[in-house]
């Protein structure tokens, strides 16, 4: 089992590559919604869920709901398990750990040089 801090450092290697930045903003885009967001808090609060549940539980339409339990599947953040006509939704293996890897950091990248700022004139 990776630890949280390799997990980052793994993500942080690659995310200022053209796929690392691609892959940050692919899962932050699915979770920068209120309803998936609101699906994500529910799963991680709850477990698995299947959608029924989480359209009574949420108090959205099912066409709205499955258009955004889509978008998340699409971004790996959410997996399904059917059986007959039910499907039910949990969150991916680590994935809160990697929307958290994909936030900017101040740990990782370049150093920046901070000049202060004050209200005294060179002299």
């Amino acid at each position: 089992m990776i630890g949280s801090d390799l997990l980052e450092a793994a993500l942080a290697a690659d995310r200022f590559s053209e796929e690392g930045k691609a892959e940050r903003l692919r899962l932050l885009k699915a979770v920068a919604d209120p309803t998936r967001l609101a699906v994500l808090d529910r799963l991680a609060a709850c477990g698995e869920r299947c959608h029924c549940d989480l359209e009574s539980d949420l108090g959205v339409p099912a066409n709205r709901l499955s258009f955004h339990l889509k978008v998340l599947r699409e971004a790996g953040i959410v997996e399904t398990d059917r059986c007959g006509k039910r499907v039910s939704y949990r969150l991916a293996d680590r994935v809160l750990e990697r929307i958290h890897a994909a936030l900017p950091t101040s740990s990782v990248g370049c150093e920046l040089i901070c000049v202060p700022i004050g209200d005294e004139s060179p002299s």
